[in-house]
This record gives structure tokens, sequence and C-alpha cells, in this order.
């Protein structure tokens, strides 16, 4: 149960914090932004993915150090061809990608995640969220 807590706490803190990222112009912020999300996380490697990633600003932004490797994901074809394009700019592609989803099913395996980030889940539900978070990620 303490587990759950936690988790249901971390991810509380990385949506909060997608919000603020979102109200702010993530555009010229986004470096400040990954690395004050990963800190609120207590974030130090292992699976960030950024649901609803649109442009990959930030999802790029996201990837503070070396033992991270960045997921984004979105809906939306446009906006996944965009991040893309920014990764790529920015020389990122290959530890940070992104990738089309349904909206409701994350696609990975249970306990795989160490951080989920999103302004938004979506359609996506807590306890689909939970299902991929590693224990106490």
């Amino acid at each position: 149960m303490r587990q759950r807590i936690t988790q249901l706490a971390s991810l509380a803190v990385i949506l909060s914090a997608g919000l603020v990222a979102a109200a702010d112009d993530t555009r010229t912020n986004a470096k400040r932004w990954g690395v004050a999300i990963c800190d609120a996380a207590g974030f130090t490697g292992g699976l960030i993915v950024h649901v609803g990633c649109g442009d990959g600003t930030l999802t790029a932004a996201l990837r503070t150090g070396d033992g991270f490797l960045v997921h984004g994901l979105d809906t939306s074809t446009a906006n996944v061809e965009a991040a893309r394009a920014h990764i790529r700019k920015r020389g990122l592609y290959g530890p940070v990608s992104v990738d089309t989803f349904d909206g409701q099913t994350l696609p990975y395996s249970n306990n795989l995640v160490n951080l989920l980030v999103a302004d938004s889940l979506g359609d996506v539900s807590m306890e689909e969220a939970m299902r991929v978070l590693t224990p106490l990620g």
C-alpha cells in the first residue's frame, strides 16, 4: 500500500509539473523544465515516457543525463513528425524517440517505465499508468 501511495504521489508531481510547463513557454524554458521535472521526481536514470509529446520540445529536454532513455507518445501523426524533426535537429534521436499510440493503452510491459510525464493523461486510465510504472517509479 505504501508503495502505491508513493507511486501516486510521484505521478501527481509529474502531472502537476507538466501542467506548469505547459502554462509556461516550453520552447524557451524546455531544458529548465526537463531538469525541474526529473529533480521533482527524484529521477536519476532509466526510462522516461512523455505522454502527449506534442512537438517534442519537452520530450527532448527530459534527457538530462546519459542514463536517461526518453520515449514520447502522441495520438497525432503530425505531432510525432514534428517531434521527430525537433529531436533529430538536436542530435538526440536514439536516446530520445517518439511514436504514435492509441491514446488509451501504453505500449509497455508491466513495471517497465521509471518516470511517466504528462500534461494530461487524456484517455489513459490511472490504472494503465500505474501498470507500466516500476515499483517506486
